[in-house]
């Protein structure tokens, strides 16, 4: 009897580590990882230096935008592809930037600046 009850033991102990170890193999998704991380946001003002409906993206020369980028001329991603349309190249506008982290910076509004 207690040689079975050891086997059984045994047993249940080997399948609760096996899988245990299957689930952590298992590596996250980098959607999930981004998913995960906490969205920083920011305001900025620059100029709108190109337009990429197909990559879905625009290339703005911004200021600084404290907690989130230095003043730069960078191409980002879109959160939809109506922003791209909003102004043209050479428009001076005010937008959202998204940290979502690692590297995916996403700009999820834009308007033109009165001049």
């Amino acid at each position: 009897m207690f040689n079975r009850s050891f086997t059984f033991l045994l047993f249940c102990s080997l399948f609760v580590v096996a899988c245990s170890k299957q689930e952590q193999s298992q590596p996250m998704s980098d959607t999930a990882k981004v998913a995960a991380a906490p969205v920083k946001e920011g305001q900025g003002k620059g100029v709108v230096k190109g337009i990429d409906t197909a990559a879905k993206s625009i290339t703005l020369d911004h200021n600084n935008i404290p907690g989130i980028m230095d003043a730069m001329s960078m191409e980002y991603r879109v959160d939809r592809p109506n922003l791209l349309t909003v102004a043209k190249v050479g428009d001076s506008v005010s937008f959202t930037l998204q940290d979502r982290g690692e590297g995916n910076f996403v700009v999820t509004t834009i308007a033109p600046i009165s001049k």
